[in-house]
């Protein structure tokens, strides 16, 4: 065969790497896709999916409740999604609990939000609790804490909400979406929140009520892990 003869069997292959980068080029906007959401109002990526779900996948969820509902004890934690220090509290107080007794089987815990600033609930309390609605509010609460800072000059934006449910496992983003806009459905949860943590009378701090068989201990202004463990052993 001639160097005349090799020159037509050549000419298609630009066409099969012109596929080739259209359907990388695909791939590669599935998975933008899903690590920062479709939103228009600036694309905030969304990180620690796999973290929230290593600690928190498995355990058995049904609304506010995140564990066992047979477990001996029950921490009530009262907590605002919005509130800039608060996260932190929750990174070392509340995900070794969730790593510990929670998945161990000895310990429920129960959200509770519980606004700090005086314009009240903001659009993440609504998120959460109609991600209750699928038993997701806590993988919610994992990764809107995990991400907070990211929208601290932007402030929470329904395009912020939506990338937060996007990187939840198995989670219906557009019914969510639904849930959350439905203010009537929702507010009734809120207002029974506001009127648990308005008769115990918590400074505007995260807060922790912690109940078992020998009694129950109220935990006030952003209690320590010690602290909250020391009351877990008093009241089993």
């Amino acid at each position: 065969m001639n160097a005349g003869d090799e020159q037509p069997r050549r000419r298609p292959r630009p066409v099969g790497l012109v596929v080739l980068a259209i359907v990388l080029g695909a791939l590669g906007f599935a998975i933008v896709s899903i690590s920062v959401g479709t939103g228009t109002e600036g694309q905030i990526e969304v990180t620690g999916a796999e973290e929230a779900q290593s600690l928190i996948g498995g355990i058995q969820q049904d609304g506010p409740r995140l564990g066992p509902p047979d477990a001996p004890v029950t921490i009530q934690v009262f907590n605002d999604l919005q509130c800039d220090p608060c996260s932190e509290w929750h990174r070392q107080v509340v995900v070794p609990l969730i790593a510990g007794p929670v998945r161990g089987g000895q310990a429920q815990l129960i959200f509770h939000n519980f606004p700090m600033s005086e314009s009240g609930y903001g659009l993440a309390s609504y998120a959460a609790v109609a991600a209750a609605k699928q038993d997701d509010e806590w993988q919610f609460i994992q990764l809107f804490f995990t991400n907070q800072d990211r929208v601290k000059t932007t402030g929470v934006t329904n395009d912020f909400l939506d990338n937060i449910g996007r990187a939840i496992l198995n989670f219906n983003v557009e019914q969510w979406q639904r849930d959350r806009d439905d203010r009537s459905a929702i507010e009734p949860t809120l207002q029974a929140d506001d009127k648990l943590a308005a008769e115990r009378q918590f400074p505007a701090q995260p807060a922790v009520v912690v109940g078992g068989p020998n009694g129950s201990k109220q935990l006030e202004e952003s209690p320590s892990l010690a602290e909250v463990q020391a009351a877990i052993a008093e009241v089993r």
